[in-house]
């Protein structure tokens, strides 16, 4: 038998394998992952921030099926799904900050609210103030906690965020928010402790949210001649640290004795619902006057 046809044939052979692993080789670099309700990561890669269970609304995007949590350590920037693609509720880990963060949609009527428990009750004075200058809230913080201190179960304001305890959205609000002082007042930190709280909170959130207005409402407060005390120096404080960061401030360490709400208080720093009503107003003009109210 001739040798030569045998070996064009040999050789058309090879030739076929090495075309066919060759487009299949391309053909996998373009091949989606599958879904997974737990991403599979190499096991070189730093473990995914806690908690590790992920939730989303089912629903197609541009790659996978939600629940879908992006890591962007270990996905290449051609196939990091942005955040506005995925499904309302998704999870996702912002590639700058690391930090999870809930997709909520379009924030460009949203007050991103930063505060303890005078902005915590549904119809606290500050939520009712944002609400009455143009926005829909979205409360992170909780009662107990302020610049330098936390409570049994969330830490001060900026450990709070780097640590999950309470979770900033997705996206580029149009107004954040952050009120406090209070529990810095009553637990006894020093100036240092609550203007460093406060310095590392502003550098946060102006790194999640580069796009987005920054405004500090501070303590809510007697007057200092009408028994104000610690907690109208503390709003004091706020407003030279707020100025020294070039953040807009409205100060409130005044506000029970000018508006006459001493009768409105419920346990001497916190107001009845009466008298939450009658402040939100207060606030909706003190925003307005800032520039930030919207229609």
């Amino acid at each position: 038998m001739d040798r030569a046809p045998r070996r064009a044939s040999r050789s058309a052979a090879a030739l076929l394998v090495a075309l066919a692993v060759l487009l299949t080789g391309c053909e996998a670099s373009q091949v989606l992952p599958a879904p997974s309700d737990a991403p599979q990561l190499p096991s070189a890669a730093p473990q995914p921030p806690s908690p590790a269970r992920y939730v989303g609304n089912p629903g197609p995007v541009l790659f996978g099926t939600a629940p879908l949590v992006l890591y962007p350590r270990t996905t290449t920037a051609r196939r990091l799904t942005p955040a506005r693609y995925l499904p309302l509720g998704s999870l996702w880990v912002d590639p700058l900050t690391q930090r999870i963060e809930p997709v909520l949609g379009d924030l460009s009527r949203t007050a991103v609210l930063i505060g303890d428990s005078q902005s915590a009750p549904r119809d606290s004075w500050v939520r009712g103030g944002l609400r009455g200058a143009g926005y829909s809230v979205y409360f992170a913080g909780a009662g107990g906690t302020g610049y330098s201190v936390g409570n049994r179960r969330t830490h001060a304001y900026v450990e709070a965020l780097r640590r999950g305890d309470w979770r900033l959205p997705a996206g580029t609000p149009r107004l954040v928010v952050v009120e406090g002082g209070g529990n810095d007042a009553s637990r006894g930190s020093g100036n240092a402790a609550i203007a460093a709280g406060a310095k590392s909170l502003v550098a946060e959130l102006r790194r999640t949210y580069p796009g987005s207005r920054i405004v500090m409402v501070g303590t809510l407060a007697k007057a200092a001649a009408d028994g104000g005390g610690r907690r109208t120096r503390v709003d004091t404080l706020l407003r030279r640290t707020a100025d020294g960061l070039g953040v807009p401030f409205i100060s409130c360490g005044d506000w029970i004795s000018r508006y006459h709400l001493k009768n409105q208080l419920a346990d001497g720093v916190h107001l009845k619902p009466a008298g939450r009503a009658r402040l939100a107003p207060v606030l909706t003009a003190a925003l307005r006057k800032l520039g930030v109210g919207i229609t």
